[in-house]
């Protein structure tokens, strides 16, 4: 880590150790070795990743929490005078146990995993990657063309609803719903979802922060050791980007493709999905 990176991390601390942990919202289910799972967006909700602490929790203690700003922990104060991404990072060396953890991360969870292992490794037991953004965004460069268009979905809006709240929830839920193959099945799953899921302004501001501090293919080599398991889904739309990055570095036995999924394993294709990442998480016990 260079000098000026290293003096940032620490400013971030020291700015944040005020920070009440009982401020920050966590849930948690289960019992035993811990593993935290780590949402996409960024600066989105976690709750639609409950489904995969019931799968979970019957063998370890599975924690999911909203990062500060938004959904359950929106109304934390966040530091304009810090990358509220460093914040996120101190918020989860707040929030893990000094014991060393199991990591999953999902989508841009993914990286921000990446990014704690890199800055607390002796906190960080395994890695597991689902569905994950590669380290230089390669498979989000023309993200909006390789979404997946549903004219049903589209049709579902009326005429009368343009310029309304109601056209707003549908755009919201139909960008939801382009990350499945299938469109019913997108759309009935964007039903759970309101705007207070997201935070648009720190979606921006994060990737933004990213960009400026990624992931480098030397500290994904120095990570590979932590990474037990990169699932992906054949028909996501960040493939084959995201597999070709990866795969660059990490070794061929750690990766795994699900055959028919796109974006959202747990909802598309649950069986096989659990299936792999139960034998995953059991795997580094």
């Amino acid at each position: 880590m260079s000098l000026a990176k290293h003096i940032l991390l620490l400013l971030g601390c020291l700015l944040y150790a005020s920070t009440a942990m009982a401020q920050i919202k966590v849930n948690c289910q289960g019992k035993g070795q811990p593993v935290y799972l780590i949402g996409g967006g960024p600066a989105f909700t976690t709750w639609n990743l409950e489904p995969i602490q019931h799968q979970l929790r019957e063998h370890f203690e599975v924690c999911r929490w909203d990062m500060r700003g938004v959904g359950d922990n929106a109304k934390l104060d966040i530091n304009k005078g810090a990358p509220v991404l460093m914040q996120w990072i101190h918020d989860m060396a707040k929030v893990l146990p000094q014991q060393p953890v199991i990591l999953w991360g999902h989508s841009w969870g993914a990286l921000q995993t990446l990014l704690f292992a890199k800055h607390y490794p002796e906190r960080v037991r395994a890695l597991v990657l689902n569905n994950p953004v590669d380290p230089e965004l390669r498979s989000l460069e023309n993200i909006e063309f390789k979404r997946y268009v549903h004219p049903y979905v589209e049709s579902l809006l009326n005429i009368e609803d343009i310029d309304t709240v109601a056209e707003q929830r549908h755009r919201f839920r139909s960008k939801i719903a382009s990350y499945f193959m299938d469109a019913e099945k997108g759309w009935a799953y964007s039903a759970g979802f309101d705007a207070g899921d997201t935070n648009n302004e720190l979606n921006v501001l994060v990737w933004e922060e990213y960009r400026r501090m990624p992931i480098k293919p030397a500290d994904l080599d120095s990570l590979s050791a932590r990474i037990t398991r990169i699932i992906y889904c054949e028909y996501d739309v960040l493939m084959p980007e995201s597999l070709d990055a990866y795969s660059r570095v990490i070794p061929s036995d750690k990766h795994y493709i699900l055959n028919d999924c796109a974006h959202f394993p747990w909802v598309e294709s649950p069986e096989e999905f659990y299936d792999v990442l139960l034998r995953t998480m059991t795997a580094v016990q």
